[in-house]
């Protein structure tokens, strides 16, 4: 409960004794793991929300949210993936690099706009673009269920 409460205030230190005693829940932790959990390095923490138990650190803060925005119409500029099928709305996507995840049904073609972007969907299994130009226009030839959008 302590580790959960140093790691939600983000207290730049977490004592010893507590990166210890999570480190004895998960047997797996290497000493670059435990430095990494006692440093004031950005890191990302995941806990079992059963117990609280630490189970895993990674460098890095992977909570924050994208700076990437979605609205239901395609504006100037905006990357765009067209709908498919009436009554859903096309996305524009907007903003600055990072990733918009949802399950988007009834997705077509779609369009860079200003930004360097890539999608990623299921069709017989998943599948993802490689990074495009901007003003690239993409098209699929069939319906898929969009995963994830990211501006690069």
């Amino acid at each position: 409960m302590a580790l959960f409460l140093a790691a939600v205030a983000t207290v730049p230190m977490i004592s010893q004794a507590a990166a210890s005693e999570s480190a004895q829940r998960k047997a797996s932790f290497t000493a670059a793991e435990v430095k990494l959990l006692n440093s004031e390095t950005p890191k990302t923490v995941t806990l079992d929300p059963a117990t609280g138990a630490l189970l895993a650190v990674e460098k890095g803060i992977s909570g924050v949210e994208p700076s990437i925005s979605k609205q239901n119409i395609c504006q100037t500029g905006n990357a765009c993936w067209y709908t498919t099928r009436v009554p859903y709305a096309n996305f524009g996507f907007y903003g600055s690099a990072g990733t918009y995840s949802a399950s988007m049904p009834y997705r077509g073609d779609y369009h860079t706009g200003s930004y360097r972007a890539s999608a990623c969907w299921t069709y017989t299994g998943p599948a993802c673009s490689q990074t495009l130009p901007p003003n690239t226009y993409v098209t699929l030839g069939v319906t898929v269920t969009g995963t994830s959008f990211t501006i690069h």
